[in-house]
């Protein structure tokens, strides 16, 4: 089989030890790359240091064909939104996830992911697992789900109300927070916003006039502290991409919040987080990359368009003497298969006849770009 382990501290490294790296082909991915300087890191394992969030990350170390993906990090968000990745981008038929809060397991076993509520014995009945043993009399994964049936999502309240004020949850009392909070209460809305840091959760409960609660923004109970069951809207404004997804994620389906909105780091990540369930995302990396592309007319390449419902943009492409494409007729450029021409603007006008059209130098040709082919579009139509 092989293998993804995401997180070789103290479950992983167990879990990679007690396996036969020799009969099955491992691979681990962990941030730190002080692990492969550890004396009994097993040599038959590939190891790769990174984010496992990042779904380039994933695709290096061989999610599109790995048999099982093990999400071992000690941060439970960053479990889930991996397990996420794994079965939806990479269509992985066995993705485990450690879990730490027993009241958002429900939602994703529903989701075709197993948790696991990693004690003592973790390592040893993951292997057992695999080996396809209980492990110890009567325990299996099973053993470890939550007893009784699933919880079934909670329906979508509408987001209008009567009189056009919203009550609006903030995940994140940082800069983002502060600011849009501050905004939303001149406006007339209602607002809480949640912080999990001490010393900023000092620093804006004595800044803003409104509720400011401590903890763990996508935790249940701290939702429900919050009064998520009324809430019009989510934003979640944090640093991190996982906690932005996961709370989004329990605010729609654990208590029905109509609208979520998630800010995101990574711009990779936002088409990842809109297949998701997440409404909306914002990356302000991919905001000021536009601003760049739309007022610099010797860029290349520029996005025209993004259709997030389906992951795929409208590409400009403005060919040079050296581009290769130049020189051979539209409908012979060897494009991916899902990444058709739409036109071509030449001295102002729009082509559309493609079959007769040769490619010239000044040329710019729109296509239709999937997400994950820009660079290999880019490649072919540029050098």
């Amino acid at each position: 089989m092989k293998i993804i382990v995401i997180g070789y501290g103290r479950v992983g490294s167990q879990f990679v030890k007690k396996i036969d790296t020799q009969a099955h082909e491992v691979v681990v991915v962990d941030r730190e790359r002080g692990v492969l300087e550890q004396p009994d890191f097993p040599k038959g394992a590939k190891f790769l240091i990174g984010n496992a969030i990042d779904e380039d990350l994933l695709r290096e170390a061989g999610a599109d064909s790995a048999d099982i993906i093990l999400a071992l990090t000690r941060d439970e968000n960053s479990n889930l939104m991996i397990a996420q990745i794994a079965r939806v981008l990479f269509n992985v038929s066995k993705v485990i996830a450690v879990v730490y809060d027993p009241q958002r397991e429900a939602y994703f076993h529903e989701a075709g992911i197993e948790t696991l509520a990693i004690a003592v014995a973790g390592a040893d009945l993951l292997a057992a697992r695999l080996a396809g043993t209980s492990g110890a009399p009567g325990l299996t994964l099973d053993a470890w789900r939550p007893s009784g049936p699933a919880a079934a999502r909670v329906p979508l309240r509408p987001l209008e109300t009567l009189d056009g004020s919203l009550y609006v949850i903030i995940v994140g009392g940082g800069l983002v927070g502060y600011y849009l909070a501050r905004a939303l209460l001149q406006t007339g809305h209602e607002v809480t916003i949640i912080e999990r840091s001490p010393d900023t959760y000092e620093i804006v409960s004595h800044q803003v006039d409104c509720p400011v609660l401590f903890g763990d923004g996508s935790a249940t109970a701290v939702l429900e502290r919050a009064g998520a069951s009324r809430a019009n809207l989510m934003c979640a404004v944090t640093n991190h991409d996982q906690d932005n997804l996961i709370a989004c994620q329990v605010a729609k389906y654990r208590f029905g919040i109509p609208k979520t909105i998630a800010r995101v780091k990574n711009p990779k990540n936002e088409t990842v987080m809109r297949r998701l369930g997440v409404d909306t995302t914002v990356s302000s990396t991919a905001i000021i990359a536009g601003v760049i592309q739309n007022e610099l007319p010797t860029i290349p390449v520029r996005t025209l368009a993004s259709l997030a419902s389906c992951g795929v943009g409208i590409m400009e492409y403005h060919l040079t003497a050296v581009s290769p494409a130049v020189g051979k007729l539209a409908r012979r450029v060897e494009l991916p298969q899902n990444c058709p021409l739409i036109s071509i603007v030449r001295g102002g006008e729009v082509v559309t006849s493609l079959d007769s059209t040769v490619l010239e130098r000044g040329d710019t040709v729109l296509a239709l770009v999937p997400q994950g082919e820009e660079t290999l579009v880019r490649k072919i139509l540029l050098g």
